[in-house]
């Protein structure tokens, strides 16, 4: 098994990565390209998802709630932190691009004890890492602490 999982260079999925695929027990993660007015459904019937707007701006539909123009960022490497949902299982969630963008779905088992809930850019604890060229910012979107 090889734990390499190249981009598709073309279509909506540039990932997907089950934990039956990698050989893990309880992650998973799938990455969207979406062009101006695409959707995406997310739904995990027994797993609580992450949704990371990446790049550029969606509108989000989840648990009779929605969020209009989320998401600012032209890369991933700029230095602001993205929005992003937490949506617990069998939550049906639709994501909308209102201008291209790029969605990152993280997945792990849970009971579905906590309520859908915006993530913004402020709640975030960032870090910096590495200097000059290889400066990288890190967003704790869902720490252990909630």
């Amino acid at each position: 098994m090889t734990l390499l999982v190249k981009a598709a260079r073309e279509g909506q999925t540039i990932a997907r990565v089950t934990p039956s695929t990698a050989g893990w027990q309880y992650v998973g993660f799938a990455a969207y390209r979406l062009s101006e007015g695409d959707v995406v459904y997310v739904y995990e019937k027994e797993r609580e998802s992450c949704i990371v707007v990446l790049t550029g701006t969606v509108d989000i539909e989840a648990g009779g709630e929605h969020w209009s123009g989320l998401g600012s960022r032209d890369s991933v490497f700029e230095d602001a932190a993205p929005y992003a949902l937490y949506v617990p299982p069998g939550v049906k969630t639709t994501v909308r691009a209102t201008r291209s963008a790029e969605v990152g779905v993280a997945s792990a088992p849970a009971k579905g004890t906590l309520p859908v809930r915006l993530i913004e850019p402020a709640q975030m604890k960032r870090s910096t890492r590495g200097k000059s060229l290889n400066t990288r910012y890190i967003c704790d979107i869902l720490p252990q602490t909630e």
